[in-house]
């Protein structure tokens, strides 16, 4: 890994002392530095908080799998917490009134510290998690399901009758299938049997876990990214589907899968203009292509009737259940874009998100009919 550059802007506090500074405006300071240290940069690709001591601007913390330290201006960086209190460390708030006051963010929940750091609270008094999707199932009361970032999936109930405390950490229960990251579609025709990851179920009357995973049967190079989608046919609540950047479906549980799309991402999708050199030409030897299907939309409306939407930036349906499909993306929608779609009433509802440093485009997608609402969002 090269050299890592940082802009840090801070109170103009005690100016004499920051060293390598390179701007004055008012009352901050700015100051460009590199380090070289790979580790306050290892996940900068999803989480990497910086924060300056609000009374000593040469005092760095870097947040990461650790949380790091520098005293010299961020030349030399070192450890000064890890686990326990959370296996990520995502931002760290110091009061600028009392620097001893601090909190972190972590996967877990929060973390406090009165004394500067010496000693932290902990996040176990928390019914807390870091969440990517949620689901609920058909019960009742109702019980939502959840990856946990760096705890696996949980499940938990949206009430509870024996706990005056309400939902406290005693009823967070594991689920194996979702692992950290990835969606849950607990079974509409019957809540113990839980459908997650890529793909397993979970028999909850048995504790029994079976690996469902549908190109095993199709050999190819697959793509994936963080989380890929995994839904329910509303219409039909047998049908579940499943994506990298093909479209698989399953009619019975799993035990079998039909493909029901080609590769629909971007052949060409180019790379962003800020993306390094190197980055840019990895390509692991299989081309070009770089997306997967990141939404899946099956129409409540009308049978065989499905939308995808693309990491890439892809809006495409079908209307025969894949034997035919359109490509709907609209002119707005650039290359490096995120679609979702949600399908409602004979409306597709289309959001977009466009990432700027992140190799990932993506698309989300609501599906119905013919008729189309847009949005975008930068």
């Amino acid at each position: 890994m090269g050299p890592c550059a940082i802009l840090l802007t801070m109170p103009r506090v005690n100016a004499s002392s920051a060293s390598s500074c390179c701007a004055v405006n008012g009352p901050y300071l700015r100051r460009t530095f590199s380090s070289s240290d790979a580790r306050i940069w290892g996940r900068g690709w999803y989480f990497g908080g910086i924060t300056v001591d609000p009374r000593r601007p040469d005092v760095i913390y870097a947040c990461n799998t650790a949380v790091y330290r520098s005293t010299d201006g961020g030349h030399t960086f070192a450890p000064v917490k890890g686990a326990p209190g959370g296996d990520d460390y995502h931002e760290l708030w110091i009061d600028p009134e009392r620097p001893e006051r601090r909190i972190l963010g972590v996967d877990q929940g929060a973390l406090v510290s009165l004394n500067g750091g010496e000693t932290w609270s902990s996040w176990f008094n928390q019914p807390t998690a870091q969440i990517y999707r949620l689901a609920t199932d058909n019960r009742f009361p109702y019980w939502v399901y959840g990856s946990q970032q760096d705890s696996g999936a949980v499940a938990v109930p949206s009430r509870t009758y024996l706990s005056r405390d309400g939902i406290n950490m005693t009823h967070f229960h594991e689920i194996t299938a979702g692992g950290e990251n990835d969606m849950i579609a607990p079974d509409p025709k019957d809540p113990d049997t839980i459908y997650g990851g890529r793909v397993e179920a979970l028999d909850l009357r048995t504790n029994q876990t079976r690996t469902l995973d549908p190109p095993i049967a199709f050999p190819d190079h697959y793509r994936s990214t963080w989380t890929l989608p995994l839904v329910f046919a509303p219409r039909d609540p047998t049908q579940l589907y499943f994506a990298h950047q093909r479209l698989f479906r399953t009619g019975n549980g799993g035990r079998t899968w039909k493909i029901m799309s080609p590769d629909l991402t971007r052949e060409t999708p180019g790379t962003l203009a800020n993306l390094d050199a190197v980055t840019a030409a990895h390509d692991g030897g299989v081309g070009p292509r770089r997306g997967v299907i990141f939404a899946i939309a099956p129409s409540p409306a009308a049978d065989r009737d499905v939308w995808v939407g693309t990491d890439d930036g892809l809006v495409w349906r079908t209307t025969d259940d894949g034997a035919h499909w359109k490509n709907l993306t609209p002119p707005e929608i650039g290359p490096w874009s995120m679609s979702q779609a949600q399908n409602a009433n004979s409306r597709c509802r289309i959001s977009v998100a466009a990432r700027l440093w992140m190799s990932v485009p993506t698309a989300s997608i609501s599906a119905a009919s013919s008729t189309r609402r847009r949005s975008s969002t930068s």
